[in-house]
């Protein structure tokens, strides 16, 4: 039976249709499912967390790697699907809810799924002689309503995951990426410039779902700086100083931080930092932005923080459209 075909008679079992104003969208072209799970380069080694499996046909292409993956879904109706795709591979794991704790981090509850799972991977490692040590790595056809946020708190989150493969809104993806001074430059640049290498390693027509999305999709590869170097990163501070310059575009950095510096000769600040007052905030670089928020800590006189950046409208540099449910 055909990939569509296999689909649609599990949906209609489960009295289950694509819901068009959720826009959920499943990917069905082997080739493309193929070429998501060959861009993780995935082996027995690794612990891959996997973002809304649906229909669970990239789950079985991930764990026939011999990699434990661990689905997090959050529609408790497609979660069956998902689970009898890959019924009798004992290296999958599911989970049922968010996969994110509001704006700003990533599910405590899926955290602390993670952390068994790689424990229970290391000691099935040492029990077969294996010295390696267990790889997390996330590889998933996001939501489109969720690949902001989720790549936002995943790169300030603890989590010491090493490779992310995401099939993502084209637009997102180009956001990602995007260099400085052009109208995709933005908070989720900063972020991914400061945290991680980014490419884009395939664009993707909607011919390749069903239904058929109204927007291109890509997939990005991204490898994050170690732990201990995205931990350093003043996520609070960052969140603070981006929501003050990409909310006032048109305002030149002296102006446009103010209200982050009360009682501060801005334009000195910002001299010493080696940063023209009078420049616009979408031209500095990531390490500027970052020492603008090192800036606000020691203002504030506080620590680093551990909470990840909201992904509100002004975070995220452009209003993300809201197309739902990439599978």
């Amino acid at each position: 039976m055909g990939t569509y075909k296999k689909l649609r008679a599990r949906l209609d079992r489960a009295g289950i249709r694509p819901s068009t104003r959720r826009g959920q969208n499943f990917l069905l072209d082997g080739n493309q499912l193929r070429f998501i799970a060959e861009t993780g380069e995935l082996g027995p080694n690794d612990v891959v967390l996997e973002v809304g499996p649906g229909s669970g046909f990239l789950t079985r292409r991930l764990a026939v790697t011999g990699a434990m993956v661990l689905g997090v879904e959050l529609d408790h109706g497609l979660l069956p699907l998902a689970q009898e795709e890959t019924a009798g591979l004992p290296n999958v794991f599911y989970l049922q809810g968010d996969i994110l704790a509001g704006k700003n981090r990533i599910n405590a509850a899926v955290i602390d799924r993670v952390e068994e799972l790689i424990e229970l991977k290391r000691k099935a490692l040492a029990d077969s002689g294996v010295t390696a040590e267990p790889v997390l790595k996330s590889v998933s056809n996001l939501p489109y309503s969720a690949g902001t946020p989720f790549v936002m708190n995943l790169l300030a989150s603890p989590l010491p995951w090493r490779m992310g493969v995401f099939l993502l809104q084209l637009e997102v993806a180009e956001r990602i990426v995007a260099p400085p001074g052009g109208k995709n430059y933005g908070a989720l640049s900063i972020a991914a410039g400061l945290a991680s290498t980014t490419t884009i390693e395939r664009e993707m027509s909607p011919r390749s779902f069903w239904p058929r999305p109204n927007v291109d999709s890509a997939v990005i590869k991204m490898i994050p700086e170690p732990l201990d170097v995205r931990m350093a990163i003043p996520w609070v501070e960052l969140r603070a100083v981006t929501n003050a310059v990409f909310g006032s575009r048109r305002k030149i950095l002296k102006n446009a931080l103010k209200g982050l510096f009360p009682d501060t000769d801005i334009g000195a600040m910002l001299a010493d930092i080696n940063i023209n007052p009078e420049s616009r905030g979408e031209r500095l670089y990531p390490d500027e932005f970052l020492a603008l928020a090192e800036k606000v800590r020691d203002v504030r006189g506080s620590g680093s923080g551990d909470t990840a950046p909201e992904t509100d409208d002004v975070i995220t540099g452009r209003t993300e459209q809201d197309t739902g449910e990439v599978r």
